[in-house]
């Protein structure tokens, strides 16, 4: 009896032995298993997002080149692109993924950013791009959205008209026709640095005024008899004002900025991407303006399109205007060129 019994034991140790190493017996078919749980995580990831940006930013490496980049800036940009390409297949979880798209993200922004003659985008304070092509209220695009409400003067209201190039739209303005900013504010338009870019088409007339902050008690922007621009600026009791130094062909669309920076006591104008004067306090003449502030306009003024100030029978815009813009900084050369170049 006790030899059966112990037989009976032996035979249940082996059992209990070959029920515990299955990998040993059949190695292949648990390789499997594995394979398998990888492949059920991976089902549930969505590359839809990455590789559109992956293809986006291929497109935009494919089109840098040296003239708007320094070679770094390329370099740099191709090997993040590589090396998220590289790390797609590895990235088994969403979150993988995820951080995929942030890294290509924030180096497809970087790499913009780093452009030659860009514009930082916070620096463009509003724009009017005239699109709307009809209403009477214009919402302006860039860092502030305000209303300009278009009112009427002598003839009318400012007109929707072809703009400076096929296809857009522009503004006319004559004999009084302005637009109003309903909410703007002065800490915006009284920054010691700003620009003003804009496409203009017009005739000579003494008084074209193009924008009006207090008219020439904080600053104003025109054209003038001899259609040039002119900027003009307040501050304690002094008044400066300065003309771009070279005239703007007539009843055509051109491309003009002003800009003016009291920090460094210095106003430039650019026509069509060119600079054509420079007025600083080595050659302005008068004294410098340095380290200056405006004279602050009253509390209640309102910015003005096209209008000297509310009621004014002679000091308004007659011409076309397209694609206005207001900067909190002053544009330097290559950003003025650009920014032409982009928009003829």
């Amino acid at each position: 009896m006790k030899k059966i019994f112990a037989f009976v034991a032996i035979a249940i140790s082996l059992v209990a032995v070959s029920c515990s190493k299955p990998a040993a017996d059949n190695p292949g078919k648990n390789d499997q298993k594995q394979d398998e749980q990888k492949q059920d995580d991976v089902v549930n990831v969505d590359l839809t997002a990455l590789n559109a940006l992956l293809a986006e930013c291929k497109t935009i490496l494919n089109g840098a080149t040296t003239d708007s980049w320094a070679q770094k800036s390329i370099d740099d940009f191709k090997a993040v692109v590589e090396t998220v390409e590289k790390a797609i297949p590895a990235a088994t979880t969403q979150t993988a993924v995820d951080n995929l798209v942030a890294q290509l993200t924030a180096a497809k922004e970087a790499f913009l950013a780093a452009e030659i003659g860009a514009i930082p985008a916070d620096a463009l304070a509003w724009a009017l791009n005239f699109e709307e092509g009809s209403g009477t209220e214009l919402k302006t695009s860039g860092k502030y959205e305000w209303t300009v409400k278009l009112l009427s003067g002598e003839e009318g209201a400012p007109k929707f008209v072809d703009g400076h190039k096929a296809g857009s739209k522009g503004l006319q303005f004559g004999f009084g026709a302005y637009g109003e900013f309903q909410d703007a504010v002065a800490s915006v338009l009284e920054t010691p640095t700003f620009s003003i870019a804009c496409w203009v088409n017009t005739a000579i007339y003494e008084n074209n005024y193009i924008l009006s902050w207090n008219k020439w008690d904080t600053w104003k922007f025109q054209t003038q008899s001899t259609n040039k621009a002119f900027l003009t600026v307040h501050f304690g009791d002094v008044w400066i004002d300065h003309d771009g130094n070279t005239e703007i062909p007539e009843n055509e669309w051109h491309h003009v900025v002003a800009t003016c920076d009291l920090t460094n006591g210095a106003m430039e104008f650019y026509l069509d991407g060119e600079l054509t004067m420079r007025w600083d306090k080595e050659n302005e003449g008068k004294l410098d303006i340095t380290n200056q502030t405006f004279a602050p306009a009253p509390e209640g003024t309102k910015l003005l399109l096209g209008l000297q100030e509310p009621d004014s029978e002679t000091g308004y815009y007659t011409g076309k205007l397209d694609d206005l813009a207001f900067y909190t900084v002053a544009l330097d050369g290559g950003q003025v060129a650009k920014l032409f170049n982009d928009q003829k």
